[in-house]
């Protein structure tokens, strides 16, 4: 059976919504930030909003309550700056109530998902790319993909930024540098 199209794909959303998530499946999503945020809805109204935005590609989404609380619990911390690099796995629920009609709404599961069995490799070593610094190997490829052009592990992307920052550094030999004070 095809898969259906729901008609609000269309009209691209800025943010995630429930037809966002293929019915019957969830979505794991990597947090890059979480912030308060301006967002316009139905109608051009506007209201501040917390938004989690992601570093895997995923559009961002508008967190309320409930979903925030399942992220303190399950990641034990209340501290938004501490859900950076985390994995969240969200899924519609369509019980999910506003007012009193059932709307339906997008939910986080209430445990860290399992991590995908992908292996990535250092562009470098050629090692396996594994987590790091309390980031997620995903959050590492992508994160020194974007800073270096190239998916670095730990330890390569420690060397890498040694060299640069040498090659930054000013020669004390070389006289037509200006000194700085």
């Amino acid at each position: 059976m095809p898969e259906k199209t729901h008609f609000k794909k269309l009209t691209n959303p800025n943010y995630m919504g429930d037809y966002s998530i293929p019915e019957g499946s969830d979505l794991i999503a990597t947090i890059d930030f979480v912030r308060k945020e301006k967002v316009t809805g139905v109608g051009g109204k506007t209201e501040e909003e917390v938004v989690a935005h992601f570093s895997d590609g995923n559009k961002p989404l508008i967190l309320n309550k409930t979903n925030m609380k399942t992220i303190a619990k399950i990641y034990k911390t209340p501290y938004i700056e501490d859900w950076r690099g985390r994995s969240i796995q969200i899924y519609y629920d369509p019980t999910v109530k506003f007012g009193r009609e059932t709307v339906g709404g997008l939910r986080i599961r209430p445990q860290i998902p399992a991590q995908k069995q992908v292996s990535l490799k250092c562009a470098d070593c050629g090692g396996v790319i594994t987590p790091a610094i309390g980031k997620t190997a995903e959050y590492i490829s992508m994160y020194t993909h974007k800073i270096y052009g190239k998916e670095l592990c730990a330890e390569c992307a420690t060397k890498e930024k040694a060299k640069l920052d040498a090659q930054k550094a000013p020669d004390p030999f070389n006289n037509n540098q200006e000194e700085s004070i």
